[in-house]
């Protein structure tokens, strides 16, 4: 297999020694900046039941398990291996009941409805293969007034990285607007940073009516 077609697939469903000792790191390294941005501008509070799907490396997580010291943890993630490693790693927040994990895929996300103040997607909308369902899914679990963040380098960074020509589908962060205005959010709006730099931060943040 080609690298760059490697590549592609490892970050779209990270597998295997690679995927769990090198994309899974890499992931959470690029990440850090994207992920930090999202949780200040969705300000989770200590009681918060928070939902953050497509976990990967689990960096997210990590940041949420501190922040949420009354509330609750959930990721989902439809690579077993990043499944698998998450369970390891946070093996004492989940015997603590603060934190759990599981496989699942965004287009019928394994929860009731209403069952999140906040939900998190950074970097995956990507690969999904129905947004708009994507999108209806994060909007059917979130609570009333509850807020969503889906978090994206834009389409005019991706296009300069070339593995992205593999199996990517690429938004700007007004095409990201757009798709959760039509699945229903309220008050969305887009914080866009570093637009100067090679890997922008662009987070498009909507509400539950």
């Amino acid at each position: 297999m080609p690298l760059g077609r490697f590549l592609a697939s490892q970050f779209r469903q990270p597998s295997g020694w690679f995927g769990s000792l090198v994309a899974s790191r890499l992931m959470n390294f690029a990440n850090r900046r994207i992920v930090d941005t999202t949780l200040a501008l969705l300000a989770p509070q200590p009681q918060h039941q928070v939902l953050d799907v497509g976990f990967g490396g689990g960096y997210a997580l990590a940041r949420l398990a501190e922040l949420l010291t009354d509330g609750m943890v959930s990721g989902v993630d439809f690579a077993p291996d990043m499944v698998r490693q998450a369970e390891r790693r946070f093996r004492r927040q989940i015997a603590q009941g603060r934190l759990q994990v599981q496989l699942g895929d965004v287009s019928r996300l394994p929860f009731p409805a209403e069952a999140f103040d906040r939900v998190l997607t950074i970097n995956t909308i990507y690969f999904w293969p129905d947004a708009p369902q994507g999108l209806s899914e994060i909007l059917r679990v979130l609570k009333r007034d509850g807020r969503a963040a889906v978090s994206i380098r834009s389409k005019d960074k991706m296009e300069k990285v070339a593995f992205t020509k593999h199996g990517f589908r690429l938004f700007s962060p007004d095409d990201v607007a757009a798709l959760m205005r039509e699945a229903g959010f309220r008050d969305v709006r887009i914080d866009h940073r570093d637009q100067d730099q090679l890997y922008d931060q662009a987070i498009v943040l909507g509400t539950r009516p």
